[in-house]
């Protein structure tokens, strides 16, 4: 079987024009599967090479995810169906260190999980029934003990038929969103108990809004992972202002997508979007914040104001 794998690397290589670190073998149907890590953010890329002739059948990158102890996980279900080569559905993970293997619950299976041992970069790669559906994806350290969950909902589907790529993103921590679901907190100690860190505050928020009680909300995806503390300060006319943080790095990195703008906070670079209605996203080594400002004349001004008020450690914040 090593050497199969060798030679499946070797091939797949060969024919992408890139290293290889994990590549399933092409079994009965002659195709290959070859698992690769790029970028930065990073992001899994995953194609399909034809074991026969060399060929590459089909490449698909998948959206950037970064594992960490907090979310050691982070997957992709990736579905191809290009005549003539039969369909083929392989889950694409990578997983942080430490993690030895992973493994994946499939809705109706009775036997033991498809698992695999997680390879260089942090790769690895199972192969799937066409139509299995994913309950969660664990990862398991050298004793073969889960040490992380992603659900079924926090992995990303994409499916490629006939030159086409569709399918949905997993859930993400939803940073910027409004309020979701979780408990309403006493006071900020008690959020700071229950979370197990104490929020950072902002020194300056618009004149005459008032705080709300603090929340904390689950993250989703992770069932494990920490919480968020979701703080907001309510004005006239439904006016809000609400800052979300939670323990980086997120397993879904803030991007510049289109339509977005870069800025400054706390000496790294957050993403900022919208007009009428603003969020901006950003992380620092050890937390990560998000910002929406809502019904406010100049809103990314003030949510831009807002982050540059919050001091970026535990200390009293002004006002």
């Amino acid at each position: 079987m090593a050497d199969d794998v060798r030679t499946a690397r070797d091939v797949a290589a060969a024919a992408l024009g890139h290293p290889v670190p994990v590549a399933l073998p092409a079994g009965t149907h002659g195709l290959i599967v070859a698992l690769s890590a790029a970028g930065d953010p990073p992001f899994s890329r995953v194609a399909w090479v034809d074991a026969a002739s060399g060929a590459a059948v089909a490449r698909v990158a998948c959206p950037p995810g970064r594992p960490s102890r907090a979310r050691p996980v982070v997957a992709t279900s990736v579905t191809v169906d290009e005549p003539p080569a039969p369909t083929d559905h392989v889950l694409v993970a990578r997983a942080a260190a430490g993690v030895a293997a992973v493994s994946v619950a499939v809705a109706g299976n009775e036997g033991p999980a498809p698992a695999a041992t997680v390879g260089e970069g942090g790769l690895a790669g199972i192969r799937l029934d066409a139509g299995a559906v994913i309950l969660g994806v664990d990862a398991l350290d050298a004793r073969g003990e889960p040490v992380g969950r992603l659900v079924g909902e926090g992995v990303t589907l994409l499916r490629r038929s006939g030159g086409t790529l569709t399918g949905r993103m997993g859930l993400t921590h939803g940073m910027a969103a409004g309020i979701g679901a979780g408990t309403w907190m006493r006071d900020l100690d008690a959020a700071a108990f229950a979370a197990g860190f104490r929020p950072w505050l902002p020194g300056w928020v618009p004149e005459g809004f008032e705080p709300t009680p603090p929340r904390i909300e689950p993250d989703v995806a992770y069932p494990a992972a920490p919480p968020a503390i979701v703080l907001a300060w309510t004005g006239p006319d439904d006016a809000r202002v609400l800052l979300r943080q939670a323990p980086a790095p997120l397993a879904s990195p803030p991007q510049a997508l289109p339509g977005a703008r870069e800025v400054e906070v706390m000496g790294v670079t957050g993403i900022l979007r919208g007009r009428r209605q603003a969020t901006l996203v950003w992380e620092t080594p050890d937390r990560a914040f998000g910002l929406h400002v809502r019904r406010i004349d100049d809103a990314p001004q003030v949510a831009v104001r807002v982050a540059r008020s919050i001091p970026s450690g535990d200390v009293p914040a002004a006002g």
